[in-house]
């Protein structure tokens, strides 16, 4: 080989070279370019998910707080309730018992009554024979004759 065809050689090699870098270099932009993409579309990515987790987070929060604020209508509708139905119940109890005081009352009075018309009754008959009794007597001792006609 001669140095001519060396030369040629040698400049054929630089020029392969030459595209060789040039192809490196727009291959290394290229690839600094798709990851340059690449890093953005992952951090947009990760961005959108740190947005779609507050989001997330301030719906469960609020739905939470929804939830809590429903209980807490519910429970004191119930303890309204209760203690309306406990007012109630206390009520008819204490009507209940006024009126079965009223019918003891009235039981107690009839007997009451029933008892003094029966002493009454009782005390007049015991004045009539006493009276009848002392009559009698009285004159059994006036009319001593009578008795001797009687026993006749």
């Amino acid at each position: 080989m001669s140095i001519k065809e060396l030369g040629e050689l040698l400049m054929e090699v630089y020029q392969t070279l030459k595209h060789v870098k040039k192809a490196g270099e727009r291959f290394s932009e290229e690839a600094e370019r798709i990851l340059a993409n690449a890093y953005n579309f992952i951090i947009r990515g990760e961005q959108g998910l740190e947005k779609e987790t507050q989001v997330s987070e301030q719906r469960i929060t609020s739905e939470t707080q929804a939830g809590i604020e429903h209980i807490e209508r519910k429970r004191h509708d119930a303890e309204q309730l209760l203690a309306s139905k406990i007012q109630d119940s206390t009520k008819r109890i204490e009507y209940t018992l006024q009126e079965g005081i009223k019918r003891f009352q009235q039981a107690a009075n009839k007997t009451t009554r029933v008892e003094y018309e029966q002493g009454k009754a009782g005390s007049y008959n015991k004045v009539c024979f006493l009276y009848t009794c002392t009559h009698y007597l009285f004159n059994k001792q006036r009319e001593p004759y009578l008795d001797s006609t009687m026993d006749k």
